[in-house]
């Protein structure tokens, strides 16, 4: 993951948190400051041993509490002599750290991507060898939830069984929403309220194996300050349109299809995403304010969706055409 794509994740979590949204990301970890290097390097290792391959984000420097107030910033100097110390509690491997200063609100929030895909990371116990620190001398750390507990053997496991990587996916330049007021349209077809999302993603399946994702298993989330967060009623994916270059026309895709129910990947390529939500009555005030947009993305076998948020201006509403 390269120093954009790290920021780029960073500045979405930071947005959820000002917004008010909890950080429901299971890779991403929140920390008003630096940590004790014991208790961190558990948390890391706990983190990272329950990531199964995905690579996590530590944010220093932002308070979930605060709100929109939620950046309080770190000192970017302190890593210095932090992760070191951190390493140091690590038995013959820590995970590898990927550090990132970012600018936000005229503070610097430190963004730390840890790579996961050496797991198990084993921890020292810090009180073996003292008086009354007991026999065990290592622990396999393991997260649940936002607390950290050592790892049982169905957690093992789960960490030893082959890695599910989900498939990395953005949004690229297009995306457009469209609001349209009830009624009827040219052929006398009865419209609701309705919000229509249209959009162009890209994806990069992370191994050899084929990606399928079932549009049941797929979801599109409207937030509106002031009302209840409501979701897509339907939803498509499909490989993107071909294009004609003089005689000669080009396929938008050799690497993936799509049936009515599912699109096939096969390797990296550009999607386009349709969704259409029913839309709840809205005060006038709340047609003046932003919606954030939720894309959940769930292939098959895999236990979480890959998320992708993005922040557009209420659009004019107009009859359905």
């Amino acid at each position: 993951m390269n120093s954009r794509q790290i920021e780029s994740w960073a500045l979405r979590v930071i947005d959820c948190v000002k917004s008010g949204q909890p950080n429901e990301d299971f890779l991403v970890e929140l920390k008003r400051e630096w940590i004790q290097e014991y208790k961190a390097a558990r948390r890391i290792a706990g983190h990272a041993n329950a990531a199964r391959g995905e690579n996590i984000l530590w944010l220093i420097g932002v308070d979930e509490e605060k709100g929109v107030d939620c950046v309080i910033g770190a000192n970017a100097a302190d890593i210095a002599s932090w992760y070191p110390t951190v390493e140091s509690f690590f038995n013959e491997l820590a995970p590898r750290m990927i550090p990132l200063n970012i600018p936000v609100d005229n503070k610097t929030v430190v963004a730390l991507l840890f790579e996961t895909d050496r797991a198990p990371f084993v921890v020292k116990n810090q009180a073996y060898g003292s008086p009354g620190g007991g026999s065990v001398e290592l622990e396999v750390p393991w997260r649940e939830n936002t607390s950290i507990r050592s790892a049982r053997r169905s957690d093992l496991i789960r960490l030893l069984a082959p890695l599910e990587l989900l498939p990395e996916i953005e949004i690229l330049g297009h995306i457009e929403l469209t609001a349209t007021i009830a009624g009827k349209d040219v052929l006398g077809n009865p419209y609701p309220d309705e919000l229509r999302l249209n959009s162009e993603l890209y994806i990069v399946p992370k191994s050899r194996e084929r990606v399928i994702i079932p549009f049941h298993l797929c979801r599109v989330e409207f937030e509106i300050s002031g009302i209840p967060t409501f979701e897509s009623n339907w939803i498509s994916l499909n490989p993107a349109g071909g294009i004609s270059i003089g005689r000669m026309t080009k396929p938008g895709s050799l690497t993936i299809e799509s049936t009515a129910h599912e699109i096939i990947i096969d390797g990296s390529g550009k999607i386009s995403l349709q969704a259409t939500a029913q839309r709840p009555s809205l005060p006038e005030d709340a047609k003046n304010c932003d919606i954030r947009i939720s894309i959940y993305l769930l292939p098959t076998g895999a236990n979480r969706p890959v998320v992708l948020t993005k922040t557009l201006p209420y659009p004019i509403e107009k009859l359905p055409s």
